[in-house]
């Protein structure tokens, strides 16, 4: 095999393989530490005639660098859906049935409302059995006195009992409506998270994501089931009081309700500024979340670098924000509601003095009056919390906003469907592949990329921080799509195979791999299903991954359960459980991401001995990390912003003159096994 330089040829699959260290080999140390500065002079030699020297190099830098890393800004998603009202609809889709709940408590809400208005509206007839004297004069016998106070005994007993009915309906088919719609809810939401591609992950703020799931889910599964049946509540005792009030005494009525336009007018106004800041709030509280949740999962690093101040000041930014708009909200409900308030009880002055002058005149009894002025007041004060009901209406729609536009979000890459293929050989095919991840779309990570892998190849890729070599790993894994070019797997355009099958049939074992909190047993089986695999074939894995020794010696063996994210273990155990992980699911392909660049020299030999055994037999595409690594490698390709350099054997690459890898590999001889390539290349 002839080596070949900026020749983005033959199929390869990218695999991480490390050697075993050694501290008298200098072969051993490390691949990637060299590439930061061994390349620099290499890449001149070559590149220098090509190159139109820049007016300000410093500032061309300055700037790629800002285009490449706003940690703070929020890229825009340029899949987002442009909602519109027929959207809403598919809220309704998800609720589904238990509009049927919610419609039973709506009736009992109903009912609910009308019992005040029937105790007010017998209280005023009842006001006149009490009184001894008629009209007329006349004086009323003690017996019928005694036959009127019985029949409207029995009346509030009537009462009574329809407000026990009325109010087990609302209140238990409500609050049973609001656990269904919250729950189907949050499964649409989070079903439609794990839906989508990896780069809207990227480029969304996940303490934000969780908000919605938790705070925004709230609003609307109690607008849609407690607070629209507290609506109908308050408008039926507003429409059926006033209905009663104007039949009872008319003149009367059209006091109480005269500053009613007032009354509604300003809700509405003050509601649109209530909403408006309330979007303010939930912007900057979704903000302050990510940066809670980053710096919680990073407090290790946030302490060593002493940056707790820093992260402060940080978050109060987005505290001093939700203040200011909290303050705002305060202010225009405090308005409304005073004001409310305040009109109401003046009102109600105003109708005594009116109400008292027609009692006088003889035009209306004490009991009449009463009732009038009972069910008048009713009526307002249902309205008036009716009203309430609209600031929280708004709060919900935007709320709904959040969640139906990750909802109704098509990803860009299909969740599942698709070919699927009989026998997974292994090879893997790139051709003149261009990408852009979407959290920067400033930057071309990937260039008229073009590498073939044969089945069971092991390919190691070399270059810098930055060159391209995770963005191979996460094409084969179909995490993301090429902006241009095709990859291919076994001949089929990847683009139409189904990522269900693709990620059961590609294993992979990252730097940091991600345990979740439940058992050993169950992680080892997590990309099977603890239900396809039985308990020894997971044993065997570990004892594959040399991990089965130490899960023997912890309490509950292999049904230990693991802290988040396995923080219980050491980072070679975690490494190999993880690689147990990957045999149980035997897979053909194989992305090993720089999977013992993180461990110590004895952690490191024994998860490469795992890897080892993990390799046999399966094309392996691996993101090398020293030169241990490699050098064992059937083929090793050098990437260098984006571009595939040079590619062949450790022996073919060595006789390259002024060549990339000849320079990292004589580069590293200086430094001791634990350099790594990245950090001694300077492209």
């Amino acid at each position: 095999m002839t080596a070949e330089v900026e020749q983005p040829q033959q199929p390869t699959v990218v695999v991480e393989i490390n050697g075993n260290n050694s501290n008298d080999n200098p072969s051993s140390q490390s691949v990637e530490e060299i590439q930061n500065k061994a390349i620099t002079n290499t890449q001149q030699q070559q590149e220098s005639n090509a190159r139109r020297p820049s007016r300000n190099p410093f500032k061309r830098k300055k700037k790629q660098k800002e285009a490449e890393s706003r940690p703070d800004e929020e890229v825009p998603d340029v899949r987002e859906p442009n909602l519109k009202f027929k959207d809403a609809f598919t809220m309704y889709k998800i609720i589904g049935w238990n509009w049927i709940l919610v419609f039973i408590g709506i009736i009992g809400a109903m009912g609910a409302g009308v019992i005040p208005l029937s105790f007010q509206f017998l209280i005023g007839d009842l006001i006149n059995v009490f009184t001894p004297v008629r009209a007329d004069g006349s004086l009323v016998p003690p017996q019928e006195m005694k036959d009127g106070v019985s029949k409207y005994a029995s009346y509030f007993a009537i009462i009574a009992a329809g407000a026990a009915v009325a109010n087990f309906l609302k209140d238990f088919f409500l609050n049973w409506a609001s656990e269904r719609i919250g729950m189907n809810v949050r499964g649409a939401y989070f079903d439609a998270l794990t839906r989508q591609e990896m780069g809207f992950f990227d480029i969304k703020k996940i303490g934000a994501l969780t908000v919605t799931l938790s705070e925004d889910v709230n609003r609307v599964q109690e607008i849609y089931s407690v607070k629209i049946a507290t609506l109908f509540q308050n408008l039926t005792q507003f429409v059926i009081g006033l209905v009663l009030a104007f039949t009872s005494g008319w003149q009367m009525t059209f006091v109480m309700i005269s500053t009613l336009p007032l009354m509604v007018g300003g809700v509405v106004i003050l509601g649109g500024v209530i909403r408006s800041l309330t979007a303010r709030i939930n912007k900057a509280n979704d903000h302050s979340a990510f940066i809670a949740t980053e710096v919680m999962s990073s407090m290790r690093t946030v302490r060593s670098m002493a940056g707790e101040e820093k992260e402060r000041a940080r978050y109060g930014k987005d505290l001093r924000k939700m203040y200011l708009a909290g303050i705002g909200k305060s202010v225009a409900q405090g308005i409304t509601f005073g004001a409310l308030i305040g009109i109401l009880w003046g009102t109600t002055a105003l109708a005594f003095w009116y109400g008292g002058g027609l009692v006088v005149d003889k035009t209306m009894d004490v009991g009449a009056m009463l009732k009038v002025f009972g069910l008048s007041l009713f009526a307002i004060i249902g309205i008036s919390q009716a009203g309430s009901f609209f600031p929280d209406f708004g709060k919900a729609m935007v709320s709904q906003k959040a969640i139906l536009k990750i909802i109704k979000r098509v990803p860009a890459i299909t969740f599942k469907g698709g070919k699927t293929l009989d026998v997974v050989k292994g090879n893997i095919r790139f051709e003149n592949v261009d990408f852009i991840y979407p959290s920067r779309p400033n930057v071309t990570v990937l260039k008229d990329f073009s590498l073939e892998i044969t089945p069971g190849q092991a390919v190691a890729l070399v270059g810098p921080s930055g060159s391209g070599k995770s963005t191979i790993v996460g094409l084969v894994e179909k995490f993301y799509e090429p902006a241009k070019g095709k990859v291919y797997i076994d001949g089929v355009d990847i683009s139409e195979i189904d990522p269900m099958w693709l990620h059961r049939n590609v294993g992979i074992v990252t730097q940091e791999p991600v345990l979740f909190a439940t058992s050993i047993y169950n992680n080892i089986a997590y990309a099977v299903g603890e239900q396809n695999v039985t308990p020894q074939q997971v044993e065997e894995a570990a004892r594959a991954a040399n991990c089965h020794n130490f899960i023997m010696d912890l309490p509950q063996k292999y049904n230990t359960i693991l802290g988040e994210k396995g923080v219980s273990l050491s980072g070679g155990q975690k490494q190999r459980i993880a690689i147990a992980r990957a045999l149980v699911q035997n897979p053909q392909i194989l992305l090993l991401d720089e999977a013992t660049s993180a461990l110590d020299t004895e952690s490191e030999a024994l998860v490469q001995a795992a890897l080892d055994h993990l390799m046999k037999g399966r094309t392996t595409i691996c993101i090398a990390h020293r030169l241990s690594t490699v050098k064992n490698a059937d083929k090793i390709c050098v990437l260098a912003k984006g571009v595939l350099k040079e590619t062949g054997t450790h022996d073919e690459l060595m006789k390259i003159e002024n060549g990339i890898y000849k320079g990292l590999a004589e580069k590293q001889m200086l430094f001791s096994h634990n350099e790594d390539l990245e950090d001694v290349m300077d492209i």
